[in-house]
């Protein structure tokens, strides 16, 4: 990483980008290579819908994995809680390839080009190119999303898509041409396309257009595109070139524009009633949960997302620099004035850096904006899925942009340090240091991502299991996406039910077989243990902790029995 400054005009940014590309995509390439199939829930529904959307099913599933939207039967519309765009890019890399390895390319290529983004939003920042190096490969290090990039999920295409939609934000908000509020909107578009939750970018977009509207005056002479109206327009067109197909499908299947599942999560008392069938969540029934409760459980989503922030965004050790470069920081005298963004105070006198441009002035508003709707949504509104994942995936958007405030934090720390210490070399220091958090944050990545649990038992009994049943059976199971993807039989998951109501929905569901797993509903213990005796649950066989039996309920009565 060399220490001397240029534009990003200039034709050393170029090898910059391509040096950065190679890294990048080497990189996940490693771990990709590592993958033969998904590794979880969400991924597995990803990667089955694509699957079936390549084969020419359209946008239905054999899987049902919740009951809140009261699913019909099988096959059920799909997307129905999670929004379509990671199926779609599994469904090219399936239509090239027919198999897992196509699936992972689409997801391969922008995990492996987002340190671009970062190197980007850092030269925005302060136009150094060992800074703008620095984040870039912070960002490619990945940290707690290292094994997660190259999955069929929402990691790379949301960090992509938010992360794009913030920087179009920053440099429209700063009185850039007028066509980065359409490029705004289509990012937003494709935000809410990987992710529910993404619709807070447009709603943050909004917002950015409230405050910067307000300071604009606007001439008669100007063009139209220069007219505040104009510019929501073009916020507003972009987003809905990208969603209104998706809203007309939701209008034509469902009959409105968004499901009603997702809005649902707002009053759950506990996370495993996402599974709960027969029961619709309510505001009642969330009040009827005592205020004590409630209060209680926001106090800890509160607590998950200063983890969140702490741990997951800002690899702990990077976090103190993100905030020193977010805020500004303390200057120590004039040196340390130079680096104080929100001031505009810059050394160069070149446009990136100049303290009159207005690309400056107001440019980490987007992203302050966003991080503080998304944790306190994530946190007092949809609090036990932000604390089991919905955190965790939507705050990837900020990751190309944190690495970048760390590698600010960390120049401005070396320039505060070296106005105090006079026998320091600031660029030996900066160059050292920058150096070094890479290597930690290399090391750190790696170590997270190698630490992870495989389900290789799982597939195993599946895998077995699946060779045991007949084509036509539908097989109540933990994880529905995965048992369908490994077998290709309907599966329908476990409510969150005693067992009379499991009974319920698998005469529904027309559900011949159920597998449990040590990772089963509180409510399935006794059956799950054999201290309960269900009449029409038989035990089959046992794979390694995971039970096959068989139901002798409605329709399901009828499927044919295959003798071990």
């Amino acid at each position: 990483m060399r220490d001397d400054k240029s534009k990003i005009q200039n034709p050393k940014s170029k090898m910059d980008w391509l040096w950065l590309a190679l890294i990048g995509l080497a990189v996940q390439g490693l771990w990709a290579w590592r993958l033969t199939r998904p590794t979880y829930l969400d991924a597995y529904y990803y990667a089955t819908n694509g699957r079936r959307l390549a084969a020419g099913y359209g946008f239905t599933e054999e899987v049902i994995w919740q009951f809140l939207d009261e699913p019909a039967g099988l096959p059920t519309p799909s997307h129905t809680y999670w929004t379509p765009l990671p199926s779609l890019l599994a469904a090219a890399g399936y239509k090239l390839s027919g198999g897992f390895r196509g699936a992972q390319l689409p997801f391969w290529l922008l995990a492996g080009l987002l340190p671009l983004l970062a190197y980007t939003i850092s030269h925005q920042l302060a136009g150094e190119r060992w800074q703008a190096w620095t984040a870039a490969l912070l960002t490619a290090a990945g940290g707690y999303y290292s094994p997660l990039w190259n999955q069929p999920e929402t990691f790379a295409p949301f960090a992509w898509a938010g992360g794009l939609c913030l920087l179009a934000l920053a440099w429209a908000s700063t009185g850039q041409h007028g066509y980065y509020w359409l490029a705004a909107g289509l990012t937003a578009g494709l935000a809410h396309l990987t992710r529910a939750d993404g619709a807070l970018l447009l709603i943050v977009g909004l917002a950015v257009w409230l405050v910067a509207s307000g300071r604009w005056q606007v001439a008669k002479s100007q063009s139209k595109i220069q007219n505040p109206k104009s510019k929501i327009l073009w916020l507003l067109g972009g987003y809905l070139l990208i969603m209104a197909p998706w809203f007309w499908r939701n209008w034509i299947v469902l009959g409105r524009l968004l499901p009603t599942a997702g809005a649902q999560t707002l009053f759950l008392t506990t996370y495993d009633d996402i599974f709960a069938y027969g029961r619709s969540l309510t505001l009642d029934s969330f009040l009827a949960w005592g205020w004590g409760n409630i209060l209680r459980s926001r106090l800890n989503g509160l607590w998950t997302a200063v983890q969140t922030f702490v741990a997951v965004n800002g690899l702990i050790f990077l976090t103190p620099f993100i905030l020193w470069g977010w805020a500004g920081g303390k200057g120590a005298g004039e040196q340390g004035n130079r680096w104080q963004v929100a001031s505009g105070r810059w050394q160069s006198q070149s446009k990136i850096q100049n303290p009159k441009s207005k690309i400056q002035k107001g440019f980490l508003r987007p992203l302050t904006w966003y991080s503080l709707a998304l944790f306190l949504t994530m946190s007092l509104l949809f609090t036990f899925p932000g604390e089991r994942g919905g955190l965790f995936h939507s705050s990837v958007a900020l990751w190309p942009w944190f690495m970048a405030l760390a590698a600010l934090g960390l120049s401005r720390a070396v320039e505060w340090t070296a106005a105090r210490r006079p026998h320091w070399r600031p660029q030996r220091a900066r160059r050292n240091f920058a150096a070094l958090f890479v290597g930690i944050a290399f090391v750190l990545s790696a170590a997270l991502g190698l630490s992870r649990q495989s389900n290789e038992g799982q597939v195993t009994a599946y895998t077995r299991i699946g060779a045991l049943l007949p084509a036509d059976a539908v097989v109540m199971v933990g994880d529905a996406p995965a048992f369908h993807y490994h077998t290709g039989l309907a599966a329908v998951s476990l409510p969150n039910e005693p067992p009379h109501i499991l009974l319920e929905a698998a005469d529904r569901y027309g559900v011949g077989y159920l597998i449990l797993d040590e990772d089963h509903p509180r409510l399935l213990t006794g059956l799950y243990s054999g201290n309960e005796q269900v009449a029409a649950v038989h035990f089959w066989q046992e794979f390694d902790g995971v039970k096959l039996y068989r139901l002798a309920v409605g329709r399901a009565f009828s499927l044919p029995y295959r003798a071990s």
